[in-house]
């Protein structure tokens, strides 16, 4: 099949986190693997796993921050991380949090999108936002449980929809992954299958890259990207960390828990009607299923 320039994006996301116009100059490569998913949604691990398995060398998130880093935040100076990328002569993968209409289209990349339940999303970044060092959405996140998650549940402005920060943001993105996934190179994921079955879930994402790797090596990998493993390696190298000291109250509580239903004791059954409510207002069942606990993708 004849090969055709990667298509332009379609929207521009200009907000407090994201800022994508640095994809209109940003040449993409073939082979290049784009990880894309709302915040707090296994972005991390996923970016781990394809890194480990395009270098088929288990433990690859002790040097992740040196290799593959989110291309389009809106609050750091762009130019440095896109030199980073051109200089790569390996396979790269590129990590962001926009939706697909926000960043160019090539037949020759790999487009992963992860999804996560949406009420453990919204509870791990509550944790993330409060040991940012700078106070970028502390207002979006108050102290008290209720009064943070109504805010996840309203409505959501047209600029905030790269964010993540809210329900309809989240399903925004799956929106814009899931209308596209008729393209063979975009494969949408979820954290719970991750959970469920890591091996399985390391097995098929080596072959949506492209890569034939033995089992050994599988195992290997599966079981560097076991939670424990990273959060300890995450807690080694947090003092050398600069970056990430800079951005973090604790760098190496980054990685605080991959546990799942984080709200329960916390939210009322009120909170989680409204939120089934929501949910329902913004997909039909079936993926609204999906998106709280994954298994097959719906047609």
């Amino acid at each position: 099949m004849a090969l055709r320039a990667p298509s332009k994006k379609s929207s521009d996301y200009r907000t407090i986190l994201t800022d994508n116009r640095i994809w209109d100059t940003f040449a993409l490569r073939q082979g290049d693997v784009i990880v894309a998913t709302p915040p707090k949604c296994g972005t991390t691990w996923t970016q781990a796993l394809v890194l480990s398995l395009l270098f088929e060398k288990p433990g690859m998130d002790k040097v992740m921050n040196d290799l593959s880093v989110w291309l389009d935040p809106a609050f750091r100076d762009q130019l440095p991380i896109a030199r980073m990328f051109e200089a790569q002569s390996h396979r790269r993968c590129i990590k962001t949090h926009t939706p697909f209409d926000g960043i160019p289209f090539d037949p020759d990349c790999t487009y992963i999108a992860v999804y996560r339940h949406p009420i453990d999303a919204h509870f791990s970044m509550r944790r993330h936002v409060a040991n940012l060092q700078e106070d970028l959405i502390q207002d979006r996140f108050p102290d008290e449980p209720s009064a943070s998650f109504a805010l996840f549940l309203g409505a959501t402005d047209r600029e905030e929809m790269a964010d993540g920060i809210t329900l309809e943001a989240i399903v925004h993105h799956f929106k814009s992954f899931k209308s596209n996934i008729q393209h063979s190179n975009i494969h949408i994921f979820h954290y719970a299958d991750m959970q469920r079955d890591l091996l399985s879930h390391t097995r098929k994402l080596a072959s949506v890259l492209g890569l034939e790797i033995d089992d050994d090596t599988l195992v290997a990998i599966k079981d560097s990207m076991q939670f424990e493993s990273m959060q300890a390696n995450a807690r080694a190298s947090a003092r050398q960390d600069t970056q990430r000291s800079a951005t973090f109250k604790d760098p190496a509580a980054f990685f605080d828990s991959a546990s799942s239903r984080k709200w329960e004791g916390k939210l009322s059954e009120n909170d989680l009607r409204v939120f089934h409510e929501r949910l329902a207002e913004l997909l039909p069942e079936n993926e609204a299923r999906w998106l709280q606990s994954g298994g097959e993708l719906p047609a």
